[in-house]
């Protein structure tokens, strides 16, 4: 596991200790990504450039963001489980209840920080926020060449375990350093990729596979040398794993490239020269009992027909919820609203997203939303609403686990006058309407009971 130190001389000398491929090795990586994007990408020429120039932020950000360093590696053979079967479970919630959320990201996360990044920048691109695409393209480049760094894959990382104290910085900065001239190649064009997080821990997996060459490539040219510095040191460690270290960057930009692409055309495959018609400038989703509601609001729209709203329930597929008229051509400001009734849905994540279409047909995707934690810890009901009420009122109630319901309401003399729910409700939040029809003014109360022990009773009251 990599030392966390506070001070700020020795933070310093982390991040150039844990520089993945060092300045030089990520400006190779990210120099060569756009080198792949297939014609239809069309990406404008600033994009190299842009990409080369912030190859090395992330590096530049340990010092001032604590949640950074972990991204940049995994000390994956510390797991018993990949030590057994080469592998380890790819879901993080589950991953980490296994391990515990300490030890996970002390040990790094750089394989589900890749996967996260490669999400965002699909959002990024749904929405047209080309500057944020460019970002989190360097930064995934930067991810994905540290991914491929064999000593940023495993507790070894520095050949402490095996006697071979400062192998780090001798590979990936000081030989790379001295051979980048020789470092060229040429790739394929990009590929789109379907499992993202296969694909990311799949190299993971391969360059701890490939320690072992670094290790040995080292140890034997210190037995040349006689020591771990100058030419003769160098030219053997080269000899022996430069065909590797060119391999493994090349890997990396292609890697990148795969990703960017997919991340692309999952978005839609957006035109980045295209005048983007609506200038979204917030959208958000609240829940509360038994529903959703959606703000979003524009700065300018341009042929503007409306919006598609979208709902994906953890990880089903996307489906329509309904459609709000937009305002055509206009540089006003316009809030729109959409709430959805998420009574009786039984989901632990709801994404939403919005799909504006213009009157030539074309359209884009918002950023997605989400809303996590919809099934609620405890029994619960609510007051109902309006109350005092004539002639119909809302009570709303809560289910934390699949459980037989019964909510009825009753008069002054404890006698029935309606069962509301009487059978199996699925967990979630739900709504029911009360109707007072036939019935005199005074007071009523309802009471709810479900599973074994909760009773629960509120009073409400009939104006007529």
């Amino acid at each position: 596991m990599k030392k966390i130190l506070t001070k700020t001389a020795v933070a310093i000398v982390l991040v150039l200790m844990f520089a993945g491929w060092g300045a030089t090795g990520h400006k190779i990586i990210n120099g060569n990504i756009v080198n792949l994007f297939p014609s239809t990408m069309n990406f404008p020429s600033t994009w190299g450039p842009f990409l080369v120039a912030h190859a090395s932020d992330p590096d530049n950000r340990k010092g001032s963001d604590p949640t950074e360093s972990p991204r940049h590696f995994i000390d994956i053979d510390i797991y018993p489980e990949f030590v057994a079967n080469d592998s380890i479970n790819q879901n993080y919630d589950a991953f980490v209840a296994l391990h515990g959320s300490s030890a996970v990201i002390k040990n790094g996360i750089v394989p589900w920080a890749i996967v996260r990044w490669e999400d965002s920048l699909k959002r990024a691109f749904q929405s047209g926020n080309w500057p944020m695409a460019m970002q989190l393209s360097a930064d995934l480049g930067h991810y994905v060449g540290d991914g491929h760094q064999p000593l940023h894959c495993t507790q070894n990382y520095d050949g402490e375990m095996t006697n071979q104290s400062g192998v780090h910085s001798r590979y990936e900065t000081t030989l790379l350093g001295q051979y980048q001239n020789l470092i060229v190649y040429t790739n394929d064009s990009a590929s789109y990729v379907s499992d993202v997080s296969s694909y990311a821990f799949n190299f993971i997996y391969q360059s701890n596979k490939d320690v072992d060459t670094v290790l040995y490539a080292d140890s034997v040219a210190h037995a040349v040398a006689g020591s771990t510095s100058g030419t003769v040191y160098l030219q053997k460690f080269w000899d022996l794993c430069g065909n590797q270290m060119i391999q493994l960057i090349k890997n990396s930009s292609k890697a990148a490239a795969d990703f960017i692409y997919t991340a692309w055309v999952d978005a839609g495959s957006p035109n980045p020269n295209a005048t983007n018609p609506v200038e979204l400038t917030s959208f958000t989703a609240s829940p509360s009992l038994g529903q959703v509601t959606l703000n979003w609001r524009t700065a300018t729209e341009n042929n503007n027909r409306g919006y598609e709203i979208q709902r994906k329930v953890d990880g089903n597929n996307w489906i329509v919820l309904g459609f709000k008229n937009g305002n055509g051509t206009t540089t006003n400001t316009n809030n729109y609203s959409f709430t959805d009734n998420i009574s009786g849905l039984n989901a632990k994540t709801l994404s939403y997203r919005l799909r504006q279409l213009d009157f030539n047909g074309q359209s884009q995707y918002s950023p997605v939303v989400l809303v996590d934690n919809l099934i609620p810890e405890n029994y619960s009901v609510s007051q109902n609403f309006p109350n005092p009420f004539n002639p119909t009122t809302i009570i709303k109630y809560q289910v934390p686990q699949n459980s037989y319901i019964t909510l009825k309401v009753y008069n002054s003399l404890g006698q029935e006058v309606a069962a509301l729910v009487n059978g199996m409700v699925n967990a979630g939040s739900y709504e029911v309407q009360f109707q007072s029809s036939g019935l005199s003014s005074g007071v009523y109360y309802y009471v709810i009971k479900a599973g074994e022990n909760f009773v629960q009773t509120k009073k409400m009251m009939l104006l007529k």
